[in-house]
């Protein structure tokens, strides 16, 4: 059966779209009639959005809302091939939609479905590929598709939260410094226009914004296109692994920063591995892929040593520990893990704790910034007042 988009018009002369599967378009518009709809045109989905899908990116909760789809049929015992056409009827308008269509074709065609995902990098990362490629391989895909949904979910919610710990205050800083811009550049060079012809000197702290009024409207523009870019050059130069190993360990020995930073990619570290060594995959492999998980490069060659000496017969839990990259908590829960034969469920613990304690430490971080930024702009704003009203004050101190 194949996939069809329809245009049709119902008794009331709505015109309607939507998918529905059948044989031939013929079939389609006969399903369409059996509704009580006039088919305006029926075309093939997968022709019209399979090519395309390919160069288009796919929305990140597209992909989670997919795979947890997915996870549900499939525990429901649905065929691969139907459960990927059912889940792409879901989206009319994305391009996950022809992504799933195109998988599904590879696998009526005979690939497996690991295979058919990896044909779509853009979509389906190389984790994403491991993780459904080792629940084909152990037998237990539904189990692993229902994981990498809650593991996607998860990460969601982490994008979410930390696009929320950015927006705001980024947004007020912005408005912050534009409020001060207009007051130096438009306010401040007409009131030092009157001050002219008083012919008093001025206080010192007049004087200072005056002095910083004058060198924004000289060099302002020039200091904004040298700031751009000064950040598309550093930006270029991370590019260099050097480097971006620096600033990464900087970025670690930060005092709030760096064990944020931590965490999060050790929860992002210790949420995957559960889920590939609790699908059967071997210890050492789960390391060697859940490693790709981390963004921080020191954090990311410390994994890949750790490994070494996993290979080498040191425990998974010692290995991790002398990286001292990782929370003790997770090396301490590992070795617990360890102990008791389970150490997925003590990985996938240590991820809970460390996610949690980046909520609130997001939570702290957001009540203290909002207040800081309204106080840092109102003590600016009643700088360049004070140096306004300054000179106004000591005229009239002076003709009294």
């Amino acid at each position: 059966m194949e996939t069809f988009d329809y245009a049709a018009i119902d008794k009331t002369g709505r015109r309607l779209t939507g998918s529905l599967a059948a044989v031939s378009g013929r079939e389609a518009r006969n399903v369409l009639r059996g509704r009580n709809l006039t088919p305006v045109s029926v075309k093939a989905a997968k022709a019209k959005t399979a090519g395309p899908a390919r160069h288009k990116k796919v929305p990140h909760k597209d992909l989670t809302q997919a795979s947890r789809q997915l996870a549900i049929l499939i525990d429901a015992a649905t065929p691969i091939e139907q459960a990927l056409k059912i889940v792409a009827l879901q989206f009319e308008k994305s391009p996950m939609r022809g992504v799933l269509l195109d998988v599904r074709a590879k696998v009526l065609e005979g690939a497996r479905l690991s295979e058919a995902l990896r044909s779509h990098p853009k979509t389906f990362d190389n984790l994403y590929v491991a993780l459904v490629a080792s629940g084909e391989g152990s037998g237990r895909l539904a189990s692993v598709m229902d994981r990498l949904a809650t593991d996607m979910e998860a990460a969601q919610k982490i994008r979410r939260k930390i696009i929320g710990a950015t927006v705001y205050p980024l947004v007020l800083s912005v408005v912050a410094l534009a409020v001060v811009v207009i007051l130096m550049l438009a306010v401040v060079p007409k009131v030092v226009a009157q001050f002219d012809t008083f012919g008093q000197d001025l206080p010192g702290l007049t004087m200072a914004v005056i002095g910083i009024s004058a060198w924004l409207k000289a060099y302002g523009l020039i200091a904004l296109i040298a700031i751009i870019a000064g950040v598309i050059g550093f930006n270029l130069a991370l590019r260099n692994p050097g480097l971006r190993l620096k600033k990464d360990a900087l970025m670690l020995r930060l005092p709030l920063l760096g064990r944020v930073t931590r965490d999060l990619n050790a929860a992002r570290f210790a949420r995957t591995i559960a889920g590939l060594i609790d699908s059967g995959t071997p210890s050492l492999q789960s390391m060697e892929t859940a490693r790709h998980t981390l963004k921080n490069t020191v954090m990311n060659k410390a994994v890949t040593a750790a490994a070494v000496r996993v290979r080498e017969g040191q425990a998974l839990s010692e290995a991790l520990r002398r990286t001292q990259v990782f929370p003790p908590l997770v090396t301490q829960m590992v070795a617990g893990g360890e102990a008791s034969g389970d150490i997925g469920k003590m990985f996938s613990k240590s991820a809970d704790y460390l996610e949690s304690e980046f909520d609130a430490a997001t939570t702290i971080f957001l009540s203290l910034l909002e207040p800081l930024i309204i106080i840092f702009l109102s003590i600016i704003v009643l700088l360049i007042i004070g140096a306004i009203f300054l000179p106004i004050l000591q005229l009239n101190t002076m003709a009294f």
